[in-house]
């Protein structure tokens, strides 16, 4: 038994065995990556705060503030800080550049501030998008995690130095033909959307905010 043993170490049997054992786990492994990846990080969110805290956190103005404050105190210092824009919804870890162009290539960059609506000094309808799926968290350019938004959360938007607050009145899934998003307002509202369900552009999940005033 013995010899027939060092036989076996002798002629690479012990080498062919763990190297097809270490193979099987790769594999293995690999396998679980492709299954679970899409998933990580919705359950990484749902792991990382007590629920009922973080919807409460995320409806605070006080706490929504301080927080965008202290999001916005780590960014680099732009050249020009009137066109450091940007939108940070803090509940689901958007903190993104806001880019100004008639062209939705902008998404590879950050939200896209689209050209049919307002901005946030001017009042009316602002109109912002973001890629759902492309980029996924722990990225800030991502709004993957759209769907987590629920009414009365807080929405902020920096915009020319000056930060924007809203509140979340409405959520509605449209078709991609649903143009009637894209109608000025004449109230300040923010219309945010993106595609839905996740791994699809079947649809577009919007979210409708309110300029909340001080």
């Amino acid at each position: 038994m013995l010899a027939r043993f060092i036989n076996f170490v002798r002629t690479g049997g012990a080498l062919n065995y763990y190297l097809v054992i270490l193979i099987k786990i790769f594999t293995l492994s690999f396998f679980l990556y492709l299954v679970f990846w899409p998933f990580y990080p919705e359950l990484s969110y749902e792991l990382s705060l007590d629920k009922q805290e973080r919807a409460s956190f995320a409806k605070e103005i006080d706490h929504v503030k301080q927080e965008t404050e202290g999001l916005v105190a780590e960014l680099p210092r732009p050249e020009h800080p009137e066109q450091d824009n940007r939108i940070i919804i803090t509940k689901i870890g958007v903190n993104a550049p806001v880019i100004i162009s008639d062209s939705e290539e902008a998404l590879e960059r950050g939200a896209w501030l689209l050209p049919q609506g307002s901005t946030p000094d001017k009042g009316g309808n602002t109109i912002i998008a973001g890629h759902r799926f492309k980029y996924k968290p722990p990225s800030s350019l991502t709004f993957y995690l759209f769907h987590k938004l629920s009414v009365g959360d807080i929405v902020s938007v920096l915009w020319q130095g000056e930060s924007y607050f809203y509140t979340i009145k409405e959520i509605k899934i449209v078709e991609p033909t649903a143009v009637e998003i894209l109608d000025p307002s004449d109230d300040p509202i923010l219309t945010l959307f993106t595609c839905h369900p996740l791994y699809s552009t079947e649809k577009r999940l919007v979210v409708w905010a309110d300029l909340l005033s001080f």
